[in-house]
């Protein structure tokens, strides 16, 4: 929620605060008819997550200050975002031009991002066997398009956009051979400056902490609260964050010792928000 100077953007501040079922009139996990145009058969196509919403007909993807935007035409996200702020009472922290500035370009690189993330989930279609890596961890066909998921151009890799509240801040490359099997953007490449928490869904008190992007979106696509890190090494920006994050704060460790033991330092640094679980996942499953 904070940017790198510490600063609140008016986007992060009606996400917080607008409910988003009062904005489409559905309530999380129900459908709406999309916001973004009409649809032939009238249906309703728009599901609400939560935190975001995804029409299965026409693709429109967003959190609640897109859909705002999108049912009143504002050309402008900033200007969607202070509408809402002031149609529900949000006394804004930042009001001067270059804040807002800051937040409209974080915005754009954010819409960027998610762009490419569509055009990477259309190239799915065009590389099987990446289908079938995706088919094989649980991941059908409405869920790679919940969550974006998909291919690079030349189907050397899987395509993970990085969630974070119903944005995408960047693309993960899953590699389907070779080592480091996981490609990050670079620190700097988001759009706060630093990697944020990796979060596929609404967060609610209680959640799941994990290591993995992949089993984060297995947990959300069950229904649960969850967050990833992203790798073992939790840093200060990501501290920060979970330390406001609604507790208590479950730990699932992953079933190696790495894991094991990056889960018990997570448990002692997040102490007493973190309860650590017992790493007893039966028959050995990986989301690898």
């Amino acid at each position: 929620m904070f940017g790198k100077d510490g600063s609140v953007s008016a986007f992060d501040m009606v996400r917080e605060r607008v409910p988003l079922e009062e904005v489409i009139g559905a309530r999380a996990g129900e459908q709406a008819h999309c916001v973004a145009r009409e649809h032939p058969d009238n249906d309703p196509s728009m599901h609400n997550y939560g935190d975001h919403v995804h029409c299965f007909a026409c693709g429109f993807h967003g959190d609640v200050t897109d859909v705002h935007a999108a049912k009143k035409g504002f050309v402008r996200p900033i200007e969607a975002a202070l509408d809402l702020a002031g149609e529900y009472g949000i006394e804004l922290p930042e009001q001067d031009p270059e804040a807002q500035r800051r937040a409209q370009r974080r915005r754009e690189k954010e819409d960027r991002y998610q762009k490419q993330a569509k055009a990477c989930h259309k190239a799915l279609s065009r590389h099987e066997d990446i289908g079938d890596w995706w088919e094989d961890r649980g991941f059908g066909e409405e869920l790679r398009e919940r969550f974006l998921l998909g291919a690079t151009r030349d189907g050397t890799a899987a395509v993970i956009p990085f969630w974070h509240r119903g944005r995408v801040q960047g693309l993960i490359r899953r590699k389907l051979d070779g080592e480091p099997k996981y490609l990050y953007p670079k620190a700097e490449d988001f759009p706060e400056g630093y990697r944020p928490l990796f979060i596929p869904g609404a967060v609610r008190a209680g959640s799941l902490l994990v290591e993995g992007v992949v089993d984060a979106l297995a947990a959300a696509a069950l229904g649960e609260s969850v967050v990833a890190i992203g790798g073992t090494n939790i840093s200060r920006e990501q501290r920060e964050a979970l330390l406001r994050l609604p507790g208590p704060l479950y730990v699932l460790p992953d079933a190696d010792e790495e894991g094991q033991r990056a889960a018990r330092r997570w448990v002692l640094d997040l102490y007493p928000k973190a309860l650590l679980c017992p790493a007893e996942y039966g028959e050995e499953v990986s989301g690898d």
